[in-house]
């Protein structure tokens, strides 16, 4: 469900109107949804407004009272959807109950991506909008979606190495950096459908991070 203080906080910002805001929840809701669909569908570069429209029944009239441009509506659904990631990020840190590193990043993996709690829709706009825009006139300074598993992945690094799991004598950050590329490079080939048995993919993650990096 959107959250309706992101929405205020975005109206605050200019990246919405107000005429916006005052949407019923399921219109606004309808908006966001249609966006992540088709921006993960065709980029920004093709897809127009008139197609926005479309799709989501709204004129091209209350489009513009909605949204100054284009390039809002895609700031909007990104940071919609970031606040969900945060949530889910979130969430899963509740549900994780392992004790050792290892354990706790092969948990991180299969949650974010084997059994993910994003829809299909959802995983093509986190590949475009992590991989894919890159356009001059999309300001998105400062918006980085993948911040999310980073965080947690160094933290969970960082925990290791105080346990005497993880070898100490490399830069705890560098370490967490490595390793966080790994899964989420994991991740975007799993959302992208190149993928290899679960199984497989578990037991390679761990074997390469930790039969590589155990002191």
């Amino acid at each position: 469900m959107l959250n309706e203080n992101v929405v205020v906080e975005l109206v605050r910002r200019k990246v919405v109107t107000d005429t916006f805001r005052r949407l019923p929840v399921e219109k606004k809701e309808q908006v966001y949804r249609t966006a992540i669909r088709l921006f993960g569908k065709y980029g920004y570069d093709g897809l127009p407004v008139e197609v926005i429209c479309r799709q989501t029944g709204i004129s091209k009239g209350s489009f513009f009272q909605y949204f100054p441009s284009k390039s809002h509506l895609l700031e909007f659904t990104v940071l919609v959807f970031d606040d969900y990631l945060t949530r889910m990020i979130e969430e899963i840190r509740r549900q994780e109950k392992a004790v050792l590193a290892r354990d706790r990043l092969l948990y991180l993996y299969h949650a974010i991506a084997v059994n993910t709690r994003l829809f299909e829709d959802e995983q093509a706009f986190y590949l475009f909008i992590t991989s894919a825009v890159r356009h001059a006139a999309i300001m998105l300074e400062g918006i980085d979606l993948e911040r999310h598993f980073r965080e947690y992945i160094t933290e969970i690094i960082e925990r290791g190495e105080k346990t005497g799991e993880i070898r100490g004598d490399f830069e705890i950050e560098l370490t967490g950096y490595l390793v966080s590329s790994i899964i989420e490079g994991m991740v975007r080939r799993h959302y992208a459908r190149h993928r290899a048995p679960s199984r497989l993919m578990g037991e390679y993650l761990i074997s390469f991070l930790f039969d590589g990096i155990k002191a």
